[in-house]
Formats: C-alpha cells, sequence, structure tokens
C-alpha cells in the first residue's frame, strides 16, 4: 500500500539544495529559465549519464538530476514535493492532487539504466497532460486530506466503533463484531500515523485484552455449516462480491480518500481478514462507510448476493446449492461472549479518544 506524507523541513531544505546545486553546475546562463526550457536542458544531463551507464556509480548525480527535474513540477504550481513508499520511510517525490505521484529517483534511475525509454522533456509534458501514466515511478495514491478534514473523518470513525458496539445483535458472531471494530481502528490510527501497519494495530489491540470474543467451539461449528471444507471458495466469494460493489459504488470523496487504501489491501490480501464470515463483514462495514447512499448501496448488496449466492439473503462466504440457506440463520448459536466483544471495544474507544486528545494538543 503506497503512503503518502508530509516531507520534514529538514528534508523539504535538502531536496532543494540539491536541486539549486545542480542547476548551478549545469545550466551556463545566470537567468532561470521557464520550467520547460529548464527540462529541455536537463535532457541533456540525462543523455550524459546515460552514456556513462553505471547509475549506482552515479548515484549521486542521478538523484540531483531527479530532484532538478522534479522542482520544474512543483514550480507550475500542480505539484508538490511529499514523502511517496509502501514502509513509511522517506522517499521525496511530486505528488498531483489529483492523486497522481511521480517517485522521481526511481523514475530517473530507470531513464539513466534504458529500462525506461521516455526523456525528460515526454515526461514533463505527459505528466502535466495526465498522460504519462505508464512510465516507471509514476504511481497513483490517495491523495493528501487537509488536517480539518481528518480530523471531522477521525471522529467519523470513532462514533463509527461506537456505533458497531452498540448494535451487538447486527452481527452473526462475537468475532463478527471484533473483527469489524480492529479493522475500524486500523485505518483510524493509520490515518495520522504514515506507515502504520496492521500488525502494530493488533498489537495494540492485544495489549488492551484481545481477542476479546471466545466460544471457540461455536464459531467453529457455525463455520462448518457455513462452507465446511471449502474455505478458499467461501472467501473468493465473499472478495469477488464485494470487488463487484466497491467497483459501482457511489462514494463519499472524503471518506473514499481516508478508506481507499485498507478496503483495496484486504481486497488484494483477504486473509489478512481472517475466516471469510470475518472478512464479509469487515468489507461490508468499511465499505458501508463510504457509500454516499447507504440504502443504495444495501440495495446492490442483495442484487450481488442474488448474482453468487442465488438469494438476496446469503451471504457471500456460504458454500452450497444456490438459493436461500438456513446456514445464514446465526440467531440460535449460544454464543456467550457479546458482552466481552463490547466491554473491549468501549476500551479500545477510550484509548484511542485520549490518543487522538494528546495529538491535537500537541499540533
Amino acid at each position: 500500500m503506497v503512503r503518502v506524507s508530509p516531507l520534514s523541513d529538514k528534508h523539504l531544505l535538502e531536496v532543494t539544495q540539491a536541486s539549486e546545486r545542480a542547476l548551478a553546475q549545469w545550466l551556463t546562463t545566470p537567468d532561470v529559465p521557464e520550467p520547460l526550457d529548464l527540462v529541455r536542458a536537463l535532457e541533456r544531463v540525462l543523455l550524459f549519464l546515460k552514456q556513462n551507464g553505471d547509475a549506482s556509480a552515479q548515484a549521486r548525480q542521478v538523484s540531483s538530476l531527479a530532484f532538478a527535474f522534479g522542482q520544474q513540477l512543483v514550480r507550475t504550481g500542480a505539484w508538490a514535493w511529499k514523502s511517496v513508499s509502501e514502509d513509511g520511510s522517506v522517499n521525496p517525490s511530486v505528488v498531483n492532487g489529483d492523486g497522481r505521484a511521480c517517485l522521481v529517483v526511481d523514475t530517473v534511475t530507470a531513464m539513466v539504466t534504458q529500462r525506461s525509454s521516455i526523456g525528460l522533456v515526454e515526461l514533463y509534458r505527459g505528466l502535466l497532460d495526465e498522460a504519462a501514466t505508464d512510465v516507471p515511478g509514476v504511481v497513483r495514491v490517495t491523495p493528501m486530506l487537509p488536517p480539518t478534514v481528518l480530523e471531522r473523518l477521525e471522529r467519523d470513525l470513532l462514533a463509527r466503533l461506537s456505533h458497531v458496539r452498540g448494535a451487538l445483535r447486527m452481527w452473526r458472531s462475537p468475532e463478527e463484531l471484533e473483527a469489524v471494530a480492529e479493522h475500524f481502528t486500523h485505518v483510524l490510527l493509520a490515518a495520522s500515523r504514515p506507515g502504520w501497519a496492521f500488525e502494530q494495530t493488533h498489537a495494540l489491540w492485544t495489549n488492551l485484552g484481545g481477542p476479546f470474543a471466545q466460544d471457540p467451539d461455536e464459531h467453529a461449528d457455525m463455520r462448518s455449516r457455513m462452507w465446511g471444507e471449502h474455505v478458499e471458495t467461501a472467501r473468493s466469494q465473499v472478495t469477488l462480491g464485494f470487488a463487484s460493489l466497491w467497483a459501482l459504488l457511489d462514494r463519499e470523496p472524503e471518506r473514499e480518500a481516508l478508506m481507499t487504501p485498507w478496503i483495496e489491501e484486504l481486497l488484494d490480501a483477504p486473509a489478512l481478514a481472517g475466516a471469510p464470515d470475518r472478512l464479509s463483514a469487515v468489507l461490508f462495514s468499511l465499505i458501508g462507510f463510504v457509500a454516499r447512499d447507504p440504502q443504495a448501496y444495501v440495495t446492490q448488496l442483495s442484487a450481488e448476493r442474488e448474482t453468487i449466492g442465488g438469494h438476496s439473503l446469503r451471504p457471500f462466504h456460504i458454500v452450497g446449492p444456490r438459493g436461500p440457506s438456513e446456514a445464514a440463520l446465526t440467531y440460535t448459536r449460544k454464543f456467550s461472549s457479546w458482552d466481552a466483544v463490547s466491554k473491549g471495544i468501549e476500551r479500545v474507544v477510550k484509548t484511542l479518544s485520549s490518543e487522538l486528545r494528546e495529538l491535537d494538543r500537541r499540533e
């Protein structure tokens, strides 16, 4: 999952200084040309570096060229320096407000090693025209949310966590309830912590006493009725069903920006959510949070259930003959840990509320 985070003042200064040193070395005119003219001059530097061939031996020059190129995109006013990486490490890149990013060092390195045939001028024009997408180092990222919007969404997520806890019996089992709460918690924590991993959320959950759901025999018996030995078939049905719903969804833009990275991570790696019934509950809830019209979302869900399982009320994870299935009727199950899960989620909400207030004070 590619993450975008601000560059610190220190790193911004380093990028700016590297760009200025490179331009002072490579430009012969005292005047500062227009960005496109400057990119044409940088193209000649790229050709020189290509002739030498070894990008690793020219790492400093490659980085300087990359930063100088990125600075010309920033000068247009449509791009800004950010850090873009999968693990939260610092990787200076230029990002457009529409969600496109150019990891300039990766892109220029690919040019120098001739893994990419595109040149700097062509890339510059393509990025301005929204045409250069199939280029190494040019990726799509989730646009960053303004701090005030992020704060409001964090409050919305906390409220949703409290709602999840308050509506215990809308879930088929305590494990479903706990899974939904844990994944909402993860989105909330990752929103303000670049590089935050689900393993860290799970560690926090464990430190607060989780997992809270018990009743292992009841859960196992329920699942044996839902899919038996066909666990991967059940997981595939869940993934395909919600992937279709996600593609069709009319989305609330701010919530979409916040939730998309984790929803798409789960669609790509569904085992992260655990058993298929847990995955189904989590995707149902996260995607529903993004829906502009919740009722329209429920209508689409019923239609997709009809398509996959042959009945509008049949969950995606039921494996068996098409049509209505008694395996979905779990209200007679003898689960005893509803209260433990409810109290555990309450403890998590209090902890998160306290942490967010502390962050607000520091900022």
